[in-house]
């Protein structure tokens, strides 16, 4: 049963490229808006850029999670995982990881791209990577909690994003706080191990937290 949904939910992001594709156009239209606007003001964009590119990959992960369950709700399938013989805080958890693949991590793989077109010194791009590579499976997993949340409910596009937003905030503060250091010489290690922290303290316990949150959601 397991193996079945796994397939299930490979072939859905196959046969759907919009949903790996679409938002990493996003990301970059975002990211190219900047340079236009900013104009020639080099010294402010290698500033600003890092903040531009952690801003820009929240929009994209809420726009990844926001209806992440209204297909399996509206067809039913959500009951079929809360009542099949599977585990279905693997299932989700396999949900979760099959997400921050196909719309987080094409996002970092070019981040050294980005940090060559922006000309972003070596540390600070490093810690960019590193940031977004801790950083961003905590937001997918926030995110996709808030789908949850608001399943069912006839403004959940709008109330998913106003539940889970100030949970992201931690993430935001702690990964600027990261590249500021290093952009002045300053030890980033601890902000870096609160967010690993932060991810595995987050990422083992929301298959559970989806698991009963939907079962409330449904039964209510």
């Amino acid at each position: 049963m397991l193996k079945i949904i796994i397939q299930k939910e490979l072939s859905i992001y196959f046969r759907n490229l919009n949903s790996i594709f679409l938002p990493l156009v996003l990301f970059f239209l975002i990211i190219s808006i900047f340079p236009l606007v900013l104009g020639p003001e080099k010294k402010l964009l290698e500033k600003i850029i890092p903040g531009i590119i952690w801003i820009t990959t929240i929009l994209t992960t809420l726009m990844s999670s926001n209806n992440f369950f209204k297909d399996d709700f509206n067809n039913g399938i959500i009951e079929i995982y809360l009542t099949s013989d599977a585990s279905v805080e693997l299932v989700f958890f396999f949900k979760i990881i099959a997400c921050w693949i196909f719309t987080c991590l094409p996002i970092i793989i070019f981040i050294p791209l980005l940090s060559i077109l922006f000309d972003i010194p070596f540390n600070s791009a490093f810690v960019i990577f590193i940031t977004l590579f801790i950083g961003t499976p905590i937001l997918i997993s926030i995110g996709i909690f808030g789908s949850a949340l608001t399943i069912g409910l006839s403004k959940n596009n709008i109330l998913a994003p106003i539940i889970i937003l100030p949970f992201y905030i931690p993430v935001l503060i702690f990964s600027a706080s990261a590249i500021d250091s290093v952009s002045i010489g300053l030890s980033y290690e601890m902000q870096i191990y609160i967010l690993l922290a932060f991810l595995v303290f987050i990422l083992p316990i929301m298959p559970y937290l989806l698991k009963y949150t939907l079962r409330f959601s449904i039964n209510n």
